[in-house]
């Protein structure tokens, strides 16, 4: 199999780059581990901040589904459920596993690496403990998966994070007893 451009990854960033991409009339194949695509956006049902020009007032799951149109709409190829297991001949092929554990191998001229975002997890006496989750994970089972993951909880941090995911919780039904923060303010 054969691309112009193969892009590792089908969050933001991946969708962004092949749509600029194909818009030039490249060839793209995106290339996901997930069941799905779009990445972090699809845990953001609050409405963005900022400027209109990053997309201020519109929610992740939107702007998720607004990037998956143009994609689809400039015939950029998906494929989910895909591992990439290894890079070869500097970056110009890619060894891949299907969910249905087929392998093949993507020949591509270039290649662009838009793996995503990770927690940066905060570090504190008891912090692997059961019932001790990250925003992000907190995102991910209420607003992917539609579980509380409990019925009080204890914010750490009151950044924009921290208190979208604590009104989220509060939404979802959960007592947020607190939000705490190192700084004074």
């Amino acid at each position: 199999m054969e691309t112009e451009l193969a892009i590792v990854g089908s969050g933001p960033a991946g969708l962004a780059a092949a749509i600029e991409a194909a818009k030039t009339g490249v060839k793209v194949t995106i290339i996901d581990e997930n069941p799905r695509p779009g990445g972090q956006l699809f845990k953001q049902i609050h409405k963005f901040f900022g400027s209109e020009k990053h997309k201020a007032g519109i929610r992740g799951i939107n702007i998720g589904h607004e990037l998956l149109e143009q994609c689809e709409k400039l015939n950029v190829q998906i494929f989910l459920s895909t591992e990439v297991w290894g890079i070869f001949d500097n970056g110009k092929a890619l060894g891949l596993k299907h969910g249905n554990n087929t392998t093949e191998k993507l020949n591509t001229r270039n290649l662009i690496l838009a793996t995503g975002a990770i927690e940066n997890p905060l570090a504190f006496p008891g912090w692997t403990l059961p019932g001790v989750l990250g925003a992000g994970a907190t995102q991910t089972l209420m607003n992917l998966h539609r579980v509380l993951p409990g019925q009080r909880v204890l914010m750490v941090g009151t950044g924009n994070v921290g208190l979208i995911v604590s009104y989220q919780l509060l939404q979802a039904g959960a007592d947020v007893v607190a939000a705490i923060d190192i700084l004074p303010k």
